[in-house]
């Protein structure tokens, strides 16, 4: 394991607790009283799923605008967002993947607040390859973004493993002919896509580099 091309939300930074809130105060921007939400139900399903999923899921329980509640969940989560930090681990990792020759790659389908939270935490330099939304490049499973970065940072892609927490980053590792690493730090996801490796720390990449 040289290389590493890292998931954004739920694998690097600890997004999703600001994601619930701002999810939770969008639904209560429309009207649905705070008795009503579950923000475990909201996690999970964000996190085994994805928000879109989220979106669908709970502006049919409500009978809510499903783009009226996406547009109310952006505007607080670009607040909410702003007070993630990267799980334990992460930055040692980062560090060492740099100190032994590899390199590191961002991969999310967020936008250049990704970025920006990277440079936050003096992070930024560690990375050698991003691909946010803004490139518009085929989603995850899909692997177009992840060949582009093998190709833009001319990674080896038998020494290269796509890090994340979700069953469709494991996809998107095979789907490229790469080898995957799924990080389960709740032990939450019973269909996991088969990866390379599970880990439930970010600490256990350590004797795997």
């Amino acid at each position: 394991m040289t290389n590493l091309i890292w998931d954004f939300d739920g694998t690097l930074f600890d997004t999703y607790p600001y994601m619930v809130s701002a999810f939770t105060k969008a639904l209560q921007q429309n009207g649905i009283d705070e008795v009503e939400i579950d923000g475990d139900e909201i996690y999970q399903q964000m996190r085994i799923h994805s928000l879109n999923s989220a979106i669908t899921k709970f502006s049919a329980r409500f009978h809510l605008d499903s783009e009226r509640l996406l547009a109310d969940y952006r505007r607080f989560e670009a607040l909410e967002i702003q007070l993630s930090q990267p799980f334990a681990g992460g930055p040692t990792i980062l560090q060492a993947v740099t100190a032994n020759g590899g390199q590191n790659g961002l991969l999310t389908h967020r936008d250049e607040h990704a970025i920006a939270l990277l440079e936050q935490f003096k992070l930024k330099s560690l990375f050698t390859g991003f691909v946010t939304s803004q490139q518009g490049l085929a989603r995850k499973p899909d692997p177009a973004s992840l060949l582009f970065l093998i190709k833009q940072q001319h990674l080896n892609p038998t020494e290269t493993f796509m890090v994340g927490d979700r069953k469709l980053d494991v996809e998107a590792a095979h789907n490229a002919g790469i080898q995957s690493v799924l990080f389960d730090p709740d032990y939450l996801l019973e269909a996991t896509g088969n990866p390379t490796v599970t880990i439930h720390s970010l600490a256990e990449l350590q004797q795997l580099l």
